[in-house]
């Protein structure tokens, strides 16, 4: 199953987790950096108002979405994404169960990467560390740098990456300095994969919490009011 949606001008690649890895698997296995950023409910509310940003996500070579609600909204603004509602009901069971992440984590242990961290503090570096840590047995990792908000060390940053020779970068850089970080620098990096994942990997935990919960709602409730927005907009 392949399907697109349009939010906010960006395509975002509905697909099931097991041909979300085959992209990935084709990707690692070109000769230049592919770029993959998986979005959140809170990274579209946050973006939608920024046409920087959002060119900066059109040119991702994936942009994946990494909560059911995102297609949720989608299909309540546009109708089915496509396929069966039986496909269409076990991809959110997928988005909602983290399986993309879980194979593709497991595929790099299972073919022994070359992984590089980025992050822009030294907590968030350290939760994305635990996070991979039933993992690391498997794939190798390469090195980690802290890139702060400000975008300063920028060129270090880069030549240690470029140093580490990685076949993947997983960051956790926030919005947006993480879209603008990748689309400066691809052409200079020496990697076949850049992921962004910051919102899913870090903030899992806090959705579990009451507060976190209220702020899922919130953020829920305002895409779908934007995404209604948007669909009138075009009808006009």
């Amino acid at each position: 199953m392949e399907n697109k949606i349009d939010i906010f001008e960006i395509d975002i690649d509905a697909l099931t987790a097991k041909d979300t890895l085959k992209r990935i698997v084709q990707f690692m296995e070109s000769e230049t950096v592919n770029t993959v950023e998986i979005v959140t409910l809170e990274l579209l509310v946050h973006g939608q108002d920024d046409p920087e940003w959002r060119e900066m996500m059109r040119q991702m070579d994936l942009v994946l979405p990494g909560e059911k609600e995102i297609l949720e909204a989608s299909e309540k603004a546009a109708g089915p994404l496509g396929g069966t509602a039986g496909s269409n009901g076990r991809l959110m069971k997928e988005m909602e169960k983290r399986v993309f992440l879980k194979m593709f984590l497991k595929y790099l242990q299972r073919t022994g990467k070359k992984v590089f961290l980025l992050a822009d503090q030294e907590t968030d570096l350290l939760l994305l560390q635990e996070k991979l840590r039933p993992y690391a047995k498997g794939f190798l990792p390469a090195g980690h740098a802290l890139l702060p908000q400000e975008g300063g060390r920028k060129d270090s940053v880069i030549n240690e990456i470029n140093g580490a020779e990685p076949d993947c970068i997983i960051s956790v850089l926030p919005y947006p300095e993480q879209e603008r970080f990748i689309t400066e620098a691809k052409a200079l990096l020496n990697a076949r994969l850049w992921i962004g994942c910051s919102l899913i990997l870090l903030q899992e935990e806090n959705i579990k919490k009451p507060s976190g919960k209220l702020r899922k709602f919130l953020l829920k409730r305002t895409l779908r009011h934007l995404v209604d927005r948007q669909k009138s907009r075009q009808e006009e």
